[in-house]
């Protein structure tokens, strides 16, 4: 069955990960005396596993080694916009905290 060591890797792999992820993000905050953000770390928890499982299951599937670089370069490139999705939230809810009755942004 092709791609089933690939799905397994995979797929455990990033189960781990999110819920890995939130006590990760936890710890950080508690080492760094700053709030804790879960999503964030649920959402780096799960995407930085999710490259690593990709990548790790493409290299042990034998149906999937042609496919090992593309695979890093696409689960990477998202990764790159958790940034600019963290600074929206953050404009948002300062936007929110300035007037929370104006909704006209959504």
């Amino acid at each position: 069955m092709d791609g089933l060591i690939f799905g397994l890797v995979d797929n455990g792999g990033v189960l781990l990960g999110a819920y890995l992820g939130v006590n990760m993000e936890d710890w950080f905050a508690r080492k760094m005396g700053k709030n804790s953000n879960p999503i964030l770390g649920a959402v780096l928890g799960a995407t930085g596993t999710n490259l690593c499982t990709d990548v790790g299951g493409c290299w042990l599937d034998p149906t999937m080694g042609t496919a090992l670089t593309g695979v890093f370069v696409g689960c990477a490139i998202p990764m790159l916009f958790i940034p600019v999705v963290e600074w929206a939230r953050k404009k948002w809810r300062q936007i929110n905290a300035e007037d929370p009755y104006d909704d006209s942004l959504f």
